[in-house]
């Protein structure tokens, strides 16, 4: 199934102007009130950082799926627009499904990381995740392994299907016809391939995950020898219930809304009908809202991969979530036999949703301490035996 956006009537200009006079408004508003709440904890750290949040609150707050379907191309295309920014040749691998995956490295290193981008299930791959993936991919090559014969790693890229055209299975049902694809038509080991994602694509990895040890109803049966070699989470989507206590505590910190999420985890689930913003996202399971899962669904996951790095933001709505999804995940994990020390949850302080990701969003070029955290995590398990 292709990731080009389905037909949608495109939004007036009048539409256009006033979505995008409600965001600047927004920023003003926030930049000229920032002496009166100088004192005040209730915002994000740094000037820069609060304007810029508030911005994005006001834009997801408003967005609908027409303008986004008319504002931003789908992930192929930015895929290809990267390419030609970067003078480098577009990589693109199309399965038996038709379904896409584009890479940034080389094809036969020595591992590859499955990447699913976040967006809320509705919004394609930003640029700006690829110029994240592919410094880390450049620079764990080039800085980070200076000893001859040190491992590769590349990243391939899902360009899955988005909802609320594809509601859920669809994307649980790409990303295993992909990681099949890498196994068998790659002939890679299990052992030479990680998952990862952000956001919604956390959940889309841990859904993966769900479908090797209990296959889906309707999804063809995925079977490993081995387990993957690690999965990475950065700010996953752990929960649809947003009655959470760091969803208001966090609310002017970060930059997700409670409101948007709701509709767009209905668009998900295919429970909403047009821009339906409902009180309660229903319809979920441990398949596609992690947090469900009892401890004992995840009892047996260190037979499926070796290592696990969780990421969630102290100033982000969904930390309260990760946390809660963490402890089951642990828990599970250990009981199943699992050693305590292969998953790794780090709350970053005073970091909000995909800190990671979100600072080259913001166009900040020195790293920061969470991006250096997961390139050094990532360096252990690739040098390592798994």
């Amino acid at each position: 199934m292709s990731d080009a956006h389905q037909p949608t009537p495109p939004p007036s200009t009048i539409n256009l102007l006033s979505f995008g006079g409600r965001i600047v408004s927004a920023a003003i508003a926030r930049l000229l009130s920032a002496p009166i709440r100088s004192s005040s904890k209730n915002g994000a750290p740094g000037l820069y950082k609060d304007v810029a949040y508030t911005a994005i609150r006001s834009m997801l707050s408003d967005l609908t799926i027409a303008q986004t379907r008319y504002l931003h191309k789908p992930t192929s295309e930015i895929y290809e627009e990267f390419c030609k920014r970067e003078n480098e040749e577009p990589k693109t691998v199309v399965t038996c499904d038709d379904v896409k995956g584009h890479w940034l490295g080389r094809e036969d290193a020595d591992v590859v990381i499955l990447f699913f981008h976040g967006g809320g299930y509705t919004q394609p791959c930003t640029i700006d995740h690829l110029h994240y993936l592919h410094r880390l991919v450049t620079d764990i090559n080039g800085n980070l392994f200076t000893t001859p014969g040190s491992p590769s790693i590349s990243i391939l890229v899902l360009a899955y299907s988005l909802a609320p055209e594809a509601p859920f299975p669809q994307q649980l049902k790409e990303a295993s016809s992909m990681l099949s694809f890498l196994l068998q038509d790659g002939k890679r080991s299990p052992t030479s391939v990680m998952l990862a994602g952000d956001s919604a694509g956390g959940s889309i990895a841990l859904s993966l995950f769900s479908h090797l040890q209990k296959p889906h109803d309707g999804i063809p049966e995925l079977a490993i020898s081995e387990p993957l070699r690690g999965a990475v989470l950065i700010s996953p989507w752990m929960s649809f219930d947003t009655k959470h206590d760091s969803y208001v505590r966090n609310a002017e910190k970060d930059v997700c809304v409670e409101s948007c999420l709701r509709k767009w985890g209905g668009m998900f689930l295919g429970t909403v009908e047009g821009e339906t913003i409902p009180d309660v996202v229903s319809g979920g399971n441990n398949y596609n809202e992690p947090l469900l899962a009892p401890p004992s669904w995840w009892e047996g996951m260190h037979k499926l991969v070796s290592n696990v790095w969780v990421y969630g933001g102290a100033d982000e709505i969904f930390v309260d979530p990760i946390r809660a999804f963490a402890g089951k995940f642990e828990e599970g994990w250990k009981a199943g036999g699992g050693g305590e020390e292969k998953v790794v949850l780090e709350i970053a302080e005073d970091c909000a949703h995909i800190g990671p990701i979100l600072d080259v969003m913001l166009q900040y070029e020195e790293k920061g301490k969470t991006q250096l955290g997961l390139e050094k995590w990532l360096k252990e398990v690739v040098v390592k035996a798994p």
